[in-house]
């Protein structure tokens, strides 16, 4: 959704899965500068 530049729902999708206690991180590649995203689960 970010790449397509659709906010608004890659914001909807987060809330989704922040709610069912999966939080998204970003951050960026050291060695490559990308960007990247991860997850972990919140209880």
């Amino acid at each position: 959704m970010l790449k397509t530049k659709n906010f608004t729902e890659a914001d909807k999708i987060r809330d989704d899965l922040l709610a069912k206690g999966i939080q998204l991180k970003d951050g960026k590649d050291k060695e490559s500068g990308e960007r990247v995203t991860t997850w972990e689960v919140k209880r």
